[in-house]
């Protein structure tokens, strides 16, 4: 799920939200304004109602973003790298660029979010307690939804948290980590299926749109927990390839120094788009493409050094030969321009990962075949 606007970086995370919690957001705002605020404190003005609703919703969101910011700095605690922290639709997804090494690990960082939402929702609900009119009520509703997120995120399937505690504690039980990731997703398609059942049933009901969002729910975790399942043995085969076994070596490079007009006349005779950036003693100081050089005004060119221009890490991924390819499998490929993987050895270039080095290595694995640098 990528991001489509910014939020920041709170503790050096790169936190984004997709366009969907704008929708969120719209419909609690709406339930609180139009639904429960005039239920439960009548005889207010229409605005009054809107203004503590729209707050109400806002604070609902940055408590899913503590929510995953938790996951997120226990996962950094515990010595793994976060890529980003992205909110949408049916809540937040926290990307790390690497597995968990141990069961402790992975229980530590599952049980980590939800813990982070049962505390919130307590804070809210003693918040509530001598706050009266709107605002109580209001906090009192934060205080039972952080607490119901918590509970429902603790449901024993993948992807939610609760399948990432049930998979840590059967790799820790059976020591096999493959099975475990299996375990867990075969009971997310199951909860998945109660879920999207349950709120089917409830829509026909009682009409209700919360059942069509439970389906909703449902619908997704079934969906995701079946992709986890299907790539379980993909991941594995990955997770033993290094990028040393895959990278492009002695890259064509865009020196850092040249003016962009100096190296779009040298890059005019080569064959690609995307070029390394190095300084003058070979050490990578980013990436640019043609299209990243096209920005740059015409009459700025010839001032203009390429360095200045170029994405540099960790918008582009750095990583030495034996990095696992699953630990930038998830960062290459989404931006292009900036879609190469710079695979360092001493502090100098030695390759380049690709999405075409990518793509090739997945098809060999497919055909059985594994990836290997060709002859020379």
């Amino acid at each position: 799920m990528h991001a489509t606007f910014p939020l920041g970086r709170p503790a050096g995370i790169r936190v984004g939200a997709h366009w969907s919690v704008l929708l969120t957001m719209a419909l609690l705002a709406w339930l609180l304004s139009r639904s429960l605020l005039p239920d439960a404190v009548p005889g207010r003005s229409p605005l009054v109602y809107w203004a503590t609703g729209t707050v109400g919703a806002v604070v609902f969101l940055a408590s899913l973003l503590v929510h995953e910011l938790s996951h997120a700095l226990v996962a950094r605690h515990r010595g793994l790298t976060v890529e980003s922290v992205t909110l949408w639709l049916f809540g937040g997804s926290t990307e790390l660029t690497e597995e968990a090494p141990t069961p402790r690990t992975a229980f530590t960082v599952a049980i980590a979010g939800p813990a982070a939402s049962l505390l919130a929702g307590a804070g809210f609900l003693g918040a509530s307690l001598p706050l009266p009119g709107a605002t109580g009520v209001t906090l009192a509703w934060l205080g039972w939804t952080n607490l119901v997120l918590a509970a429902f995120n603790l449901l024993p399937g993948a992807p939610l948290d609760g399948g990432r505690v049930l998979q840590a504690l059967v790799w820790r039980r059976t020591g096999d980590k493959r099975r475990a990731q299996a375990a867990a997703a075969r009971s997310g398609q199951a909860l998945g299926l109660v879920l999207a059942a349950l709120g089917l049933a409830w829509l026909l009901w009682s009409g209700s749109f919360a059942g069509l969002w439970l389906a909703g729910i449902g619908w997704f975790l079934g969906l995701s927990a079946r992709a986890e399942l299907a790539v379980g043995p993909a991941r594995e085969l990955l997770g033993r390839i290094r990028l040393g076994e895959i990278m492009t070596p002695v890259p064509v490079t865009a020196p850092g120094w040249f003016t962009v007009q100096a190296f779009v006349d040298q890059a005019a005779a080569a064959r690609f788009r995307t070029y390394p950036v190095v300084g003058f003693d070979g050490r990578p100081v980013g990436v640019v493409s043609l299209a990243l050089l096209a920005r740059v005004p015409e009459q700025e060119r010839a001032a203009t050094r390429v360095e200045d221009v170029c994405a540099r890490p960790p918008v582009c991924p750095v990583a030495t030969p034996e990095t696992p390819l699953t630990a930038v499998l998830g960062r290459i490929g989404g931006r292009p321009g900036q879609d190469l993987a710079l695979v360092v050895a001493d502090g100098a270039l030695v390759g380049v990962v690709s999405p075409a080095d990518i793509a090739r290595t997945l098809e060999l694995a497919v055909l059985g075949a594994k990836a290997r640098r060709p002859a020379r």
